[in-house]
């Protein structure tokens, strides 16, 4: 018995695939547009039978006659589109075997489920693209330099990985971040440097410092006065032993009159505007997108040592990644995310600022990139 989430997945697909097969194969084969059958010798029929799986009822009643002499193989084929209800009605069928085959999904259903959790239940068996003959070179060498080796979409079309893509995709992952946080890298010490993300409305303002490859315990708070909140960050810049130098402030909207302020004190930190052209123009929409996909690889290649932080951890794992019609790779707006009822990723912000750093220190662990403002000036 075979199935689809879709019948024409059955009618286009894998029937003409099974015909071809079996016109190789030669013998008492009757084929119909639903229905295939062998006619044994003995007088006995085999089957196979196709249908969709829009109602999970039709894949009841199918049993086996005794799993040894009268066996039932189920075949589910494109598994990530089909609901869990079928694959409870198939599994009250007790089919002697059960295949389920499918290109990845997203990170939920009972196909995500067979490779993960439930994996010690099935005989797992992985095709990537490489093995695909219907699959040129050329068009997996466009994919990887579209999208980049790591990008959720190259993983998932091209080296058959379960990861959250298109709209749903997120630029960190869980699992990814848990990683880095239980298994961290030596800890080398370096130039301090701090990311600065100013309070708008109900936000927080936020400082985040590493001291070389390790990440301190981010300093947030929520101040409705500009000029108490500049005091306030003045304060915890002297706390650490900062250099205004060393400082990377977000300078767009509210952050802007914030900067000025800092400079009047005495403190003229690095602007950085999160909606502004990215250093590199062809991958990326703007600055923010660039920052954050550079803090997920440091995340993703655990080069990082990371704050047990609760909310931190939320707001890296809830924002989505986009792709524009010229196939650069953007982030979700702030607007978009709260739509959604999430909050601004403050935080994050703050330690993207951190990580990235401006460019242009280096040490053992971020090398210098990109020139910033100051040195173009």
């Amino acid at each position: 018995v075979t199935t689809a989430g879709v019948f024409r997945q059955v009618e286009s697909q894998l029937w003409p695939s099974l015909r071809s097969h079996i016109a190789k194969l030669g013998g008492p084969w009757e084929v119909t547009s639903g229905e295939i059958r062998y006619l044994h010798s003995d007088g006995n029929t085999s089957r196979i039978i196709g249908y969709s799986a829009t109602d999970p009822g039709r894949a009841e009643g199918w049993h086996a006659e005794n799993h040894e002499t009268a066996p039932l193989l189920m075949v589910v084929d494109e598994a990530k589109t089909v609901a869990d209800p079928l694959f409870e009605a198939i599994s009250r069928c007790q089919p002697t075997r059960l295949l389920i085959a499918s290109s990845p999904g997203g990170s939920s259903g009972a196909f995500y489920r067979a490779f993960t959790k439930e994996a010690d239940m099935w005989k797992k068996h992985a095709v990537t693209a490489f093995d695909c003959p219907h699959i040129t070179q050329k068009q997996i060498d466009e994919v990887i330099q579209r999208y980049g080796e790591k990008h959720p979409l190259t993983r998932s079309m091209i080296y058959g990985e379960f990861v959250d893509i298109g709209s749903e995709s997120l630029i960190i992952n869980l699992n990814q971040l848990q990683n880095c946080l239980t298994s961290p890298p030596d800890f080398k010490p370096g130039t301090k440097i701090a990311g600065v993300d100013f309070a708008a409305g109900g936000d927080c303002n936020v400082l985040c410092v590493r001291d070389g490859n390790k990440v301190l315990p981010i300093t947030a708070w929520r101040e409705r006065d500009t000029m108490s909140a500049v005091g306030r960050f003045i304060v915890e810049f002297k706390k650490h032993g900062l250099k205004a130098e060393d400082i990377y402030a977000d300078a767009s909207g509210l952050g802007m009159p914030m900067c000025d302020a800092l400079s009047e004190a005495g403190w003229e930190v690095n602007r950085v505007n999160f909606g502004s052209t990215a250093y590199d123009n062809d991958a990326y929409t703007n600055r923010a997108a660039e920052m954050w996909y550079g803090m997920a690889k440091k995340i993703e290649a655990a080069e990082i040592i990371l704050p047990e932080d609760d909310e931190l951890t939320a707001q890296l794992t809830c924002r989505r990644s986009l792709v524009n019609s010229k196939g650069k790779l953007g982030v979700e707006s702030k607007d978009s995310m709260r739509s959604r009822g999430l909050a601004s990723p403050d935080k994050a912000d703050a330690l993207a600022l951190c990580l990235d750093g401006g460019n242009i220190s280096f040490d053992l662990t971020f090398p210098v990139e990109k020139p910033t403002w100051r040195s173009l000036q």
